[in-house]
C-alpha cells in the first residue's frame, strides 16, 4: 500500500509538469471571459484597427496576469499577440519589452518544472531507502521510468537545445543515475531492469546531437519570411550572448542584460510557432532489441553514473552494457571508477591544453599504457567479446579520450587485430539503414596563411566582440603566432591528385582563400566531404583562472574553448580582435554549431586533438565533434592527440586511396589503421589517434 501511494504521488508530480502546464487549472468563468477578450482583439486586428487591438490586448494582459497566476498558458498567449502587434506596428521599444516578459515567463515555468522533479526524486529516494526487499523496488522504479521516458520524448521533440540540455541534466539524469546505482548494488540480477537501464542509455546518449537543429530546420522548411527572419535573429543573438559571456562583466556591452532577456523571449516565440505549425509525435526512445546486429556481432555501450548509496557519493562508476541479437536480456558488467581511468590517462597521452598541430608525435609508453587500459576497460568483458567478428563500441565520459583500436591484450594483440572494431556515437545508429557517405564533391582546406597585413586595409569596426578581448599576461598569450604548415599544403596537394584520378569534383582553399568567411559561406550548401588540414586548439575548463591565459580559455561555454585556425587568424590572436575583417579567422566550435552542414556526409579534421573537448555526461565530447554533429554532419574523422605531419599525411592519403578504390568508408578506415599499425608496430602514437565516428 505504501509503495502504491508513493508511486501515485510521483506520477501526479510528473504529469503535472508535463508541457509546463503546472499546478492549477484556470477558473472556467474567468477563462470564458478571457476568450471573449481574445476574440475582440483578433477581430480588431483583422479589421486593420491595430491601435485599438493593442489597447485591448494590454487590458487582457493585465487580466491574465491577475487571474491566471498559476497557469502560464494564458499569459504566454496574450504576450505573443502583443509582441506580434508591436512588431507589425514597428514599436521596437514595446516589442522588446514584451519579448523580455516572454523570456522571464519561460524561465519561471522551467524553474517550477525543475522543482517538481526534485520533489519527486526526493520522495522516490525516501521510498528506496525505506524498502528492504530490492525486488519490491523494481516495479516502482520501472513505472516511474516509463513516465520519465515519455516526458523526455515530449521534451526532445518540442524544445530548443539549451532547454533540452537543462531538462536532461537537472530533471532526468539524477533519476537515471539512481536507477543505475540500484542495478549496480544488486549486481544486475534483474534481467527486465537491465533492459530498462540499457534503453535509458540509448535514449539520452547523444540525444541533443540528434535533435538540436530539428525545430529550426522544420520551421525554416515552411519558407515563411517572418519565421525565417525570427530564426536568423535568434541564431545571431545566441552567438552574440555566448561571446559576451566569455568575457568579464566590465567588458560587456551596456545593454547585455536586456539582450540576454530578449534571447529568452526569442526562444519562447520560436517554440510557440513550432507548436502552432508543426505536428511532431515521433518516438525518440528505442528498445535495444531493435538494433540491427547480426549473429556474429556484439554492441558494447559504455555508461557512467554517479553512485547513490543511501546518499550521493563522489564515486563515478563505469560499466559496460553488452547485447547481442539472440540475447533475451543485455549483460551489464562493472568496470572501474573514473579516478582509475584518469590516473592511467594522465600518465599516457598528454591531453593538456594544446595549441599546435605540431611536427612531432606525443610520447606514448605504448606497452604499459595500452595494456593497462586494456586490463581496465576490456579484460572484464573479454569473455563476452570472444567468438564475435564485429564489435561496436560507444564511448562515454572519459572513455572518449581512449584510442580503442590500439589497446593491447596479454598476447600483444591490439584490439583492431582481434575484431572488426567500429566506434559509434550510440548503438542506436545500428538500427538505421546506414547509407555510405557520398564523395561526388570534396572541399580541401590547407596550406593556410595565418598572417595578416593591415597595409591598405580599412577599419570595418570601431570595436569588435572577440573571445580574446581580455588578456592578463600579454607576454605569454599574445606573442604566440600560428606558423605556416608546409605539411598541410603537401597533404592537400597529394589528396587532390588522388581525387583527380577518380574524377571527383574537388575545390581547394589555401593561403589567403582559406578564410573563416569562406567556410561560413558553406552554410546550407556544403559539399559531400570537407577535409581541413590546419592548426586546432582545445582548452580545458580550468575553474581556477590562470593569469597567463587568454580569456576564452576559461569561458563557460565549452564550444568557445575549441576550434580551428583559418586565414589571417594571427592578428586577432595577438591583438584581441581584427577590426579590418568581418571574421577574425578563429573558427570556434560554437560558430560551427550554428551552421547548416547537413549536406556533408564526412568531415576530416587533420589537426591536432580535434577529438578533444569537455566531457559532459552522456552527450560526450563538447568540442569540434559535438559542433559538427550539431551542424548536421554525418561522419567525422578526427584525432585524439597530436600526430606528426609526415604520418598524418600518410594516414590521410592511405585512407582516400582505400576509400576511392571502392571500399565502404568503414573498410577503408580499418584497412588504413591496419596498414599503419603494421608499419609502426611499436608506435601507436603515429596512427591510433585517428577515430571515425558517426
Amino acid at each position: 500500500m505504501k509503495s502504491q501511494f508513493i508511486l501515485k504521488s510521483l506520477v501526479i508530480l510528473i504529469i503535472i509538469c508535463s508541457y509546463a502546464s503546472l499546478f492549477a487549472q484556470p477558473n472556467k468563468e474567468l477563462q470564458q471571459q478571457f476568450r471573449t477578450q481574445l476574440f475582440k482583439i483578433d477581430s480588431l486586428a483583422k479589421s486593420g484597427n491595430l491601435t485599438s487591438a493593442i489597447i485591448e490586448a494590454e487590458d487582457a494582459k493585465d487580466f491574465a496576469f491577475k487571474n491566471f497566476k498559476d497557469s502560464y498558458d494564458n499569459q504566454r498567449m496574450i504576450l505573443f499577440k502583443l509582441n506580434f502587434y508591436y512588431r507589425v506596428s514597428r514599436d521596437k521599444e514595446n516589442e522588446l519589452k514584451t519579448n523580455i516578459e516572454l523570456g522571464k515567463l519561460r524561465k519561471n515555468e522551467l524553474e517550477l518544472e525543475s522543482e517538481s522533479f526534485k520533489t519527486s526524486l526526493k520522495t522516490l529516494i525516501e521510498f528506496y531507502k525505506a524498502t528492504k526487499n530490492p525486488r519490491e523496488v523494481v516495479p516502482t522504479f520501472s513505472d516511474v521510468n516509463t513516465r520519465l521516458v515519455n516526458h523526455t520524448n515530449d521534451v526532445l521533440g518540442s524544445r530548443l537545445n539549451d532547454e533540452k540540455e537543462s531538462f536532461l541534466n537537472k530533471n532526468i539524469i539524477p533519476y537515471f543515475h539512481l536507477f543505475q546505482s540500484f542495478g549496480f548494488k544488486t549486481k544486475y540480477r534483474y534481467g527486465s531492469f537491465n533492459n530498462l537501464l540499457v534503453d535509458n542509455t540509448l535514449l539520452i546518449k547523444g540525444a541533443l546531437l540528434n535533435t538540436s537543429k530539428d525545430i529550426l530546420n522544420k520551421l525554416r522548411a515552411l519558407e515563411k519570411p517572418e519565421i525565417t527572419n525570427l530564426i536568423n535573429a535568434y541564431v545571431n543573438e545566441k552567438e552574440f550572448i555566448a561571446q559576451q559571456l566569455s568575457i568579464s562583466e566590465s567588458q560587456r556591452v551596456p545593454d547585455f542584460g536586456i539582450r540576454y532577456d530578449r534571447l529568452g523571449g526569442l526562444e519562447s516565440e520560436i517554440l510557440y510557432l513550432y507548436h502552432q505549425n508543426i505536428n511532431d509525435n515521433r518516438k525518440r526512445s528505442i528498445n535495444w532489441r531493435r538494433t540491427a546486429l547480426k549473429e556474429d556481432e556484439i554492441s558494447v555501450e559504455f555508461s557512467h553514473f554517479r553512485y547513490f548509496d543511501q546518499t550521493w557519493t563522489d564515486s563515478i562508476i563505469y560499466v559496460a552494457q553488452l547485447f547481442k541479437k539472440e540475447w533475451q536480456h543485455p549483460k551489464i558488467l562493472s568496470l572501474f571508477e573514473e579516478k582509475e581511468l584518469r590516473a592511467i590517462l594522465s600518465k599516457g597521452i598528454n591531453t593538456s591544453n594544446e595549441i599546435s598541430r605540431g611536427s612531432k608525435a606525443k610520447q606514448v609508453n605504448a606497452s604499459s599504457y595500452d595494456k593497462n587500459l586494456y586490463n581496465l576497460i576490456i579484460k572484464p568483458i573479454e569473455t563476452e567479446l570472444k567468438n564475435n567478428k564485429k564489435v561496436y563500441i560507444s564511448a562515454d565520459g572519459m572513455l572518449h579520450q581512449v584510442a580503442f583500436a590500439a589497446l593491447m591484450d596479454a598476447s600483444n594483440k591490439r584490439l583492431i587485430e582481434l575484431f572488426d572494431l567500429e566506434q559509434v556515437s550510440s548503438s542506436k545508429v545500428i538500427t538505421l539503414r546506414r547509407q555510405q557517405p557520398k564523395k561526388n564533391s570534396v572541399l580541401l582546406i590547407g596550406g593556410i596563411n595565418y598572417d595578416f597585413n593591415t597595409e591598405g586595409k580599412n577599419i570595418l569596426y570601431n570595436s569588435q566582440v572577440s573571445f580574446l578581448d581580455l588578456v592578463s599576461d600579454e607576454s605569454t598569450a599574445l606573442n604566440r603566432s600560428w606558423q605556416y604548415l608546409q605539411g598541410t599544403a603537401d597533404e592537400i596537394k597529394n589528396i587532390e591528385t588522388i581525387l583527380a584520378s577518380k574524377t571527383t569534383k574537388t575545390t581547394t582553399l589555401n593561403n589567403d582563400e582559406a578564410s573563416e568567411t569562406q567556410f561560413k559561406s558553406l552554410n546550407g550548401k556544403s559539399p559531400d566531404v570537407i577535409h581541413i588540414a590546419t592548426h586546432g586548439f582545445f582548452f580545458k575548463n580550468d575553474k581556477a583562472k590562470d593569469n597567463n591565459d587568454i580569456e576564452f580559455k576559461n569561458a563557460d561555454n565549452p564550444l568557445l574553448r575549441s576550434g580551428l585556425l583559418l586565414a589571417h587568424a594571427n592578428y586577432a590572436w595577438q591583438n584581441g580582435n581584427n577590426p579590418y575583417e568581418r571574421n577574425d579567422g578563429i573558427l570556434t566550435a560554437l560558430e560551427i554549431s550554428n551552421l547548416d552542414l547537413s549536406k556533408t556526409d564526412l568531415v576530416v579534421l587533420s589537426a591536432c586533438e580535434t577529438g578533444l573537448g569537455d566531457i559532459e555526461g552522456s552527450e560526450g565530447v563538447y568540442g569540434l565533434q559535438r559542433a559538427l554533429k550539431m551542424a548536421g554532419v554525418k561522419n567525422i574523422m578526427m584525432s585524439l592527440w597530436e600526430v606528426p605531419d609526415k604520418e598524418t599525411a600518410e594516414f590521410m592519403e592511405l585512407f582516400y586511396s582505400n576509400w576511392l578504390s571502392g571500399k565502404n568508408i568503414r573498410e577503408a578506415f580499418r584497412n588504413t589503421q591496419l596498414e599503419m599499425s603494421d608499419k609502426y608496430k611499436d608506435n601507436p602514437e603515429k596512427w591510433a589517434a585517428f577515430v571515425l565516428v558517426e
